[in-house]
């Protein structure tokens, strides 16, 4: 698993690099060029080819983009800066590295309303953009000439790489400050930030590659990060390899409840994941007038015709037969298709604080304890609840728009 740093907890990390361990800030900056480069390279295999256009603003990511710049000019590849602030307003780091792109004769032009019309121009001449403009420190909407540049470059059509995260964005919230960057590639520095993975912006990231920029493991380790991210290698862990000396009984027995008329795909689909995560055994309870669709589809899940009420959904008087097929089960999900029907709330409300096998808790059993809150409290297993934000909203009473932040 990675982490997923705050911007709060990005900036401590990088404070403390530079403070106990002896890292330079510039040290950083330059760290975070070199990985950048070389995931263009890996990117671009005839790079020495292509026009590269960097926007650069006053802050640390324009700093970023000021290294690329001059790792690209060495190598000989056309590189151009349009940089959205005076170089007289540059500070620290950043006003270090752009006096050493102007050593070097890379071109670099003072983006301003009176020069604008040069903005179009590069931009059609070149083949990949570098956003360099804001980092992860941005709070205010974007505005003035950067919100028109960012609008341009979206214009473009050309090959988008944000540094660390798109332009426009809150790193913590995902929210849009206004208008934003659409990357094609966006390279996170150190460690994935919330927005790289929180809608909207997500929408806006394109892939997201993870650049090492040299921060000690520990430092990182230290600082006692909550969030992370789930990747492949860890799930592929969670499923070991099965023995050929086995059998189906060997891998699990899940009872699904699902379905009523008209909503019977809700119960297949869930019988179907359940098969595709590796379930030995599946067995789907449904409404009577419902199960022969699924005798044979499908072929390896088992089901349970049980009663139904008029409107073709499960009726109070099955809680029986659900709960003597619930005994020895391994795991049971409840929910997607069963509807809102008030006998068959009426059945969850009963059943879900008798049943003793861990439990997944979707769609209309959620929708079913909305209506009877007081059943979380009675149930004797485990359980996992899978919301939707309107879902979420109705359990919990709180506004989507709320649940969303």
């Amino acid at each position: 698993m990675k982490k997923v740093a705050t911007s709060k907890e990005m900036q401590r990390i990088d404070a403390l690099a530079t403070s106990s361990c002896g890292t330079k800030g510039l040290e950083l900056m330059e760290n975070a060029g070199l990985g950048i480069v070389k995931a263009l390279k890996k990117r671009f295999k005839k790079i020495s080819k292509k026009r590269v256009l960097i926007f650069c603003g006053k802050g640390n990511n324009g700093g970023d983009g000021l290294v690329v710049a001059r790792l690209l000019f060495n190598m000989n590849i056309s590189v151009t800066v349009l940089l959205l602030e005076k170089l007289d307003n540059l500070t620290g780091d950043p006003a270090t590295n752009a006096e050493l792109a102007f050593k070097l004769g890379i071109k670099t032009i003072e983006l301003d309303k009176t020069n604008l019309h040069l903005l179009d121009t590069h931009l059609k001449k070149c083949d990949i953009i570098i956003d360099a403009l804001f980092g992860t420190g941005l709070t205010r909407a974007v505005g003035g000439l950067y919100k028109t540049t960012v609008e341009k470059i979206n214009y473009s059509e050309k090959f988008i790489t944000a540094v660390d995260i798109p332009s426009g964005i809150d790193s913590d919230s995902g929210t849009l400050l206004g208008v934003c960057i659409r990357a094609n590639l966006t390279l996170a520095l150190s460690l994935f930030k919330h927005s790289h993975f929180l809608f909207p912006a997500a929408e806006f990231m394109g892939e997201i590659e993870l650049i090492d920029i040299k921060i000690p493991i520990e430092l990182i380790t230290s600082q006692n990060i909550k969030v992370e991210v789930t990747e492949e290698s860890d799930i592929q862990n969670w499923f070991p390899q099965r023995s050929a000396y086995s059998h189906k009984g060997n891998y699990g027995h899940v009872l699904v409840i699902a379905g009523s008329t008209g909503k019977g795909g809700a119960a297949g689909l869930t019988a179907l994941a359940a098969l595709r995560m590796g379930c030995g055994l599946v067995t789907l309870a449904l409404p009577e007038s419902c199960q022969k669709a699924f005798e044979f589809h499908p072929l390896e899940v088992m089901t349970i015709p049980a009663p139904e009420t008029k409107a073709g959904t499960l009726a109070l008087s099955a809680k029986k037969i659900l709960l003597e097929h619930s005994r020895g089960k391994s795991a049971i999900a409840i929910g997607p298709g069963l509807s809102t029907e008030p006998e068959t709330v009426q059945l969850l409300s009963e059943l879900l604080p008798k049943i003793d096998c861990p439990l997944i808790i979707d769609a209309d059993a959620l929708n079913s304890l909305a209506q009877n809150p007081d059943t979380l409290t009675k149930l004797k297993s485990n359980a996992i609840l899978t919301p939707h934000p309107k879902e979420m909203s109705r359990i919990t009473g709180i506004a989507t728009s709320k649940i969303l932040k």
